[in-house]
């Protein structure tokens, strides 16, 4: 390709206005590939600008190529693209596989000798065997094709490889390099900025956050040409072509080194951008990492040290031995992941603090996340906030595969780990609850010191809880599953007593003194008593009374009056779950922005530094690690209901109006228009509930459902009352709802959240999605605006009575709640006694002259469907025997 050539290409790619790298990126392209990269034609450029300008999640596809024994790089997705992306597989994996004892012959060399997709092997594009049943106590059985019984294998030539995959390589690796070094000059000008112009002081993070909520729109901070920063909607600053910040101050940039391929790959390509004084490299020995990573991370630090003095290399570990944390907490699961936040992130970040300061630095971190690995990292931003609040992420090679990794590693002749050599798909620990059967069935045979400590406390664990078949139940990775401390002897525990109206909680044997954590919440006073303290908690601007009796190793805690504001008792709890099972185990400590909070040698918060953000309290489920591994194996729950999932959808008004169209063809003509994996099961399971098909499966029209079909179009106000009046009895956070939030109480989705808590065993991760799909529900139908959830601000809500009832929902709900009660008489008081939860008060908070009107006019109807004796001081409801809630409300509406 001449010179002229590519700077014509150059000049179309700019006339495309899109800003998807710099000038001097593309200029760099094109300098190369019209004098070093001849093979490149025009098309493969532009198509590699237009997929980054589209946002595409791949940059190449993947075929076999024979000729080499390995792979090739595609521009375009052709009938021999392969689906998944292959990884090599050397001759240790092979030896492992006892493919030498099985009739192969194979050198012992460096290069690759076949690829595996899954567990199926691949020799120059042929499939020639498949490994299955691999655990982590069987070897795996190979099936081999047909005539590869015996083999004679010549490895891949990886110099022709890369020479065949040079361009598109060369691509992909300008593209990540450009990204990291954009990013870095970005955050690093930033903090520049910050220091420089006094302006640039505020809190802009903060005020995202703020935005965010009262606008329920995505903001972002940009900078401004006068050098400040300002902050605007994320859509308008990307249409203005303004580069957007997740933050305006850094005081760290880090490579995470994790042992694994993407973090080593992104190391390199770091060091290829960036001054090797500006980062450091960071890996966290978690206690029970692979031997290999450990030689891996020494090799790295020795190569990279030779070629750059200056970069800085750490280590971060836990103070105290994983082994331990296993007694204390229990085994890890993957409902209860403590390990990486007590053995990697907390030392990590622990580690990245500024000074003596004790306060958590701001770090920029490029990490190895690739899309390809999880359906769940397919969506992550290539720049975003992490887990801990004080992290931001940068992904350079996010949409980079399997494939164009190893190409990197093969080229630079990097240091590999050893275990990749010997099969293991990804590296990490020793054993995880998210690893495969085949990753253990490795280690098992390459590091079986090293592993048996571990294993040992699993059968050990798996033994106390009554398991019969023990080998099985590990094999089948049933372990992994398990809720989390189950089995373990703790010597501290908390019950909560009551929560309405005050939240009274018994804590037996705390680990810390009681108070530990309150001033977390805000501040307080207390004076001694006779029985222990009392004392008044400022929150919110309003002040809480409270009292704590001590007894022999009782603690009761008692805070009055305190139902109405659920976030607060939420707060009071988390304190509480801390002080009573804290191990000191780093997690919370790192989470404190100001450095307030010390965990090590005692825990306590200095009260000048903290300043009640309530990130200790509320960065875990229950405030405390420990706390929910043993709390969640049922000690102090006896809540066995459980919550109907949606899956964060609501029932849509738009969603109705399809359905009722043509409820009888809806889903055999496919006419809903909803996905079908997504939104439409949910859809199917809010109608369920509703009584209009009768279960989720069969999807037939009920009798229920054929009247209301027949009225939607000229009456939706009666079926939307029908609905919500049937829901509270179907849906189980419906009912929930109904049942537990008064008339009038003013609340926030998260102080439903916090509420639900206190009834239900779920998750709180599930609480969260439930609550949010039914918010969505009262937002997105007409039963929100019939007072049941009334929205008096951006953020809170209330139940306001629901006045312009119908006489036919009042009729429905009457009949419907004697059929509960069993009972065809009742009187109206019965309906509005406090401690009945069922009825048309529970449902639609109407007033007792409001209903006693209704059912003067029914009563006055020729064909009366109930008989109500309101005169003489009376106020009896007499149901007809011959009737139920359905025939009723056909009669009603003229149906019959």
């Amino acid at each position: 390709m001449s010179f002229c050539v590519s700077i014509r290409i150059w000049k179309i790619v700019r006339r495309q206005q899109q800003k998807v790298m710099s000038a001097h990126s593309v200029e760099l392209l094109y300098y190369a590939a019209g004098l070093s990269r001849a093979l490149i034609v025009n098309k493969v450029v532009l198509r590699f600008f237009f997929w980054v300008r589209k946002g595409k999640k791949k940059m190449f596809y993947v075929t076999w190529d024979p000729e080499t024994g390995g792979v090739r790089l595609n521009t375009l997705r052709a009938k021999e693209t392969l689906g998944i992306s292959p990884r090599p597989v050397f001759y240790e994996e092979l030896d492992l596989l006892k493919l030498d004892q099985l009739g192969w012959t194979y050198p012992r060399c460096k290069e690759p000798l076949l690829w595996a997709c899954n567990k199926q092997y691949f020799y120059r594009g042929q499939l020639v065997f498949e490994a299955k049943g691999a655990n982590i106590y069987d070897p795996a059985k190979i099936i081999f094709q047909e005539g590869c019984e015996k083999m004679e294998l010549i490895p891949v030539d990886v110099e022709a490889m890369l020479k065949v995959c040079e361009d598109e390589m060369f691509l992909a690796e300008s593209e990540a390099i450009e990204f990291i070094r954009n990013t870095y000059i970005q955050y690093a000008s930033a903090r520049e900025s910050v220091e420089r112009v006094k302006a640039n002081q505020l809190d802009y993070e903060a005020m995202v956050a703020k935005l965010e909520k009262e606008t329920k729109k995505k903001m972002a901070i940009v900078k401004q040409d006068c050098d400040s920063f300002d902050i605007m909607e994320e859509e308008n600053a990307k249409q203005s072509g303004k580069k957007t910040y997740v933050t305006t101050k850094i005081d760290k940039f880090l490579a995470s080194f994790s042992g694994g391929k993407d973090s080593q790959v992104v190391l390199d390509l770091c060091t290829r951008a960036i001054p090797p004084s500006e980062f450091e490299v960071i890996y966290s020995d978690t206690g029970y990492e692979l031997p290999t990573s450990l030689t891996l991370w020494e090799e790295v630090q020795t190569y990279y040290k030779a070629k750059f003095p200056e970069l800085r290399f750490r280590t971060a570990r836990n103070h105290e031995s994983v082994l331990n944390y296993w007694d204390k907490i229990g085994t890890p699961s993957d409902t209860h992941r403590w390990c990486c936040s007590v053995m990697k992130t907390a030392p990590l970040y622990r580690l990245m603090k500024i000074g003596d300061t004790n306060r958590q630095a701001k770090v920029l971190a490029f990490d190895g996340v690739r899309a390809e690995e999880s359906t769940r990292r397919s969506g992550y931003n290539r720049k975003g906030k992490g887990k801990n609040s004080t992290v931001f992420n940068a992904s350079p090679i996010l949409f980079w595969n399997t494939v164009e990794v190893f190409l990197y590693i093969f080229h630079y002749d990097l240091p590999i780990n050893v275990s990749y050599r010997q099969g293991m798909t990804r590296v990490g620990c020793l054993i995880c609850p998210f690893g495969s059967e085949w990753n253990e069935m490795i280690v098992s045979k390459l590091q079986q010191k090293q592993i048996t400590p571990f294993l040992s406390k699993i059968v050990s664990t798996v033994k106390s809880t009554g398991v019969a078949d023990v080998e099985n139940y590990i094999k089948e990775g049933n372990w992994k599953r398990r809720a989390g401390g189950k089995g373990l002897k703790f010597p501290s525990y908390l019950v909560i007593e009551s929560t309405k109206p005050d939240l009274k909680v018994r804590c037996v044997n705390p680990q810390l003194e009681i108070l530990t954590y309150f001033c977390a919440i805000g501040k307080y006073e207390i004076v001694k008593t006779q029985e222990g303290f009392s004392g008044e908690l400022l929150f919110q601007q309003e002040v809480y009374p409270f009292q704590i009796i001590q007894m022999k190793q009782d603690i009761i805690v008692s805070f009055f009056n305190t139902y109405n504001k659920p976030a607060l008792q939420g707060l009071i709890k988390r304190a509480l779950y801390k002080a009573v099972y804290c191990i000191r185990c780093e997690a919370c400590e790192v989470e404190c922005p100001t450095g307030a909070l010390g965990i090590l040698s005692q825990p306590i918060i200095n009260n000048k530094m903290c300043v009640h953000c309530h990130k200790c309290l509320l960065f875990h489920e229950l405030g405390c690690i420990v706390a929910h591994s043993l709390n969640v194996t049922g000690n102090n729950n006896n809540n066995n209901m459980k919550l109907t999932s949606y899956n964060n959808f609501g029932l849509r008004e738009e969603w109705l109006d399809v359905f009722m169209s043509s409820p009888n063809s809806y889903f055999e003509d496919n006419i809903h228009g909803l996905h079908p994996k997504e939104q439409l099961p949910n859809f199917v399971k809010w109608i369920s509930q509703a009584g209009i098909i009768d279960d989720t499966k069969s999807r037939q029209l009920t009798h229920l459902g054929n009247i209301l079909s027949e009225i939607y179009l000229d009456q939706p106000e009666i079926v939307w009352e029908i609905i919500w009046i049937n829901l509270t009895y179907g849906s189980p956070i419906a009912k929930w709802y109904k049942e537990k939030i008064e008339w009038g109480f003013l609340f926030t989705q998260a102080d439903i959240q916090e509420l639900v808590k206190n009834d239900y065993a779920e998750s709180p991760t599930t609480i969260k999605n439930i609550v949010y799909a039914l918010m969505r529900t009262f937002r997105e139908s007409p039963i929100g605006a019939m007072g049941v959830c009334t929205e008096m601000d951006k953020q809170h809500f209330s139940k306001i009575p629901h006045e312009e009832l119908s006489r036919e929902a009042l009729a429905y709900s009457l009949y419907l709640y004697a059929e509960n009660k069993n009972s065809r008489t009742f009187r109206v008081s019965d309906l509005y006694s406090s401690d009945n939860l069922l009825g048309i008060y529970r449902e639609f908070g109407t007033s007792k002259n409001a209903v006693e009107k209704l059912l003067r006019s029914l009563n006055s109807d020729s064909n009366r469907v109930l008989n109500a004796d309101l005169n003489m001081g009376l106020d009896h409801i007499t149901l007809r025997e011959d009737l139920d809630s359905v025939k009723t409300l056909s009669i009603l509406t003229g149906l019959i």
